[in-house]
């Protein structure tokens, strides 16, 4: 395991997945909530609408207004984006001193962000901020993140996230190779133990010649329960 314990390893990777938790499920929230608002915002039919229960949301409401809301701000969806980014602050905290006050910093920002935003009644603008401070994060620990292993646990976890968010909401699957190539160039280098054999199966569903084409329900959970199996 390195210099790193075990308890450290785990808050590093669950911080790199709540981070890519909030940042992806905002992205595919707001453009699900653009397909409804072109069409009627007193439509709440559509292919969003099965993929977000998916993720555990509850779609019972009256208007997608409030239903977006609710994935977005309310803390008590264990699915939202602010539960996300809650989760993520907390693990972060618990490993501030391998993060450093700058890493921690955007994270922090963002979870402002996000706050201001919930109280805005054109919250469009925080909420961008919020992906730009997640984003500057990842940029922002290449830089002052000196514990290689820390970094890449981190990436990992973010990578780890948006495979298992891809596959779950058939959303940008043909992206998914690239996110395995990356995740298997940081494995070795985070002193974790992971299952290569889960790896192995991942990389041979995501670089088949028929993905993402041809892949099924099916093969898509069994995705998901790969990369999830990886530091299991």
């Amino acid at each position: 395991m390195g210099t790193l314990s075990l308890n450290r390893i785990d808050h590093l990777l669950w911080l790199g997945r709540y981070l890519e938790r909030a940042f992806t499920t905002q992205r595919f929230i707001l453009t699900a909530y653009d397909r409804v608002a072109d069409r009627a915002l007193d439509d709440i039919d559509g292919d969003w609408k099965g993929q977000l229960v998916d993720l555990g949301f509850n779609c019972e409401t009256e208007t997608p207004l409030e239903f977006f809301q609710r994935c977005l701000f309310n803390r008590d969806n264990p699915s939202s984006v602010a539960r996300s980014m809650d989760a993520a602050y907390d693990n972060a905290i618990a490993c501030r001193d391998a993060l450093g006050t700058e890493s921690l910093g955007y994270i922090q920002m963002a979870v402002n962000a996000l706050e201001a935003s919930s109280a805005s009644d054109s919250p469009l603008l925080d909420l961008q901020l919020v992906q730009d401070n997640i984003m500057a994060f990842k940029g922002c620990i290449d830089d002052f993140v000196v514990d290689d292993a820390a970094r890449c646990l981190v990436k990992c976890g973010m990578t780890v996230e948006r495979i298992d968010l891809c596959a779950r909401l058939r959303y940008r699957l043909d992206g998914i190779p690239h996110e395995v190539d990356r995740l298997a160039s940081r494995l070795d280098r985070t002193g974790a133990s992971y299952s290569r054999q889960a790896v192995k199966e991942l990389a041979a569903q995501t670089f088949d010649p028929a993905f993402p084409q041809n892949v099924d329900d099916k093969g898509l959970e069994r995705m998901i329960a790969c990369a999830n199996g990886i530091f299991a």
